[in-house]
């Protein structure tokens, strides 16, 4: 599980300084799903810890921020 959060970073963190170099904010919207699934599994591995607290306000932050980006590109 920490693998795919740490390979979702990586990917995140590319796209976000190329973004930053180019000045291309076409990527913003993907950069910002691909942080909504990174929260929702980071989320699902404190669940699994038993940190319920946590987990359910990484759950909130990462439908929120999904929901947002997801209705951004549909317009």
């Amino acid at each position: 599980m920490y693998i795919i959060i740490a390979i979702l970073g990586v990917i995140v963190a590319s796209v976000s300084c190329y973004s930053l170099l180019t000045g291309e904010n076409v990527t913003l919207p993907y950069v910002q799903i691909l942080l909504g699934v990174m929260l929702l599994l980071l989320g699902w591995s404190q669940l699994k810890e038993k940190r319920k607290g946590l987990a359910i306000f990484l759950f909130i932050v990462a439908a929120f921020s999904i929901f947002i980006n997801v209705t951004i590109l549909l317009r």
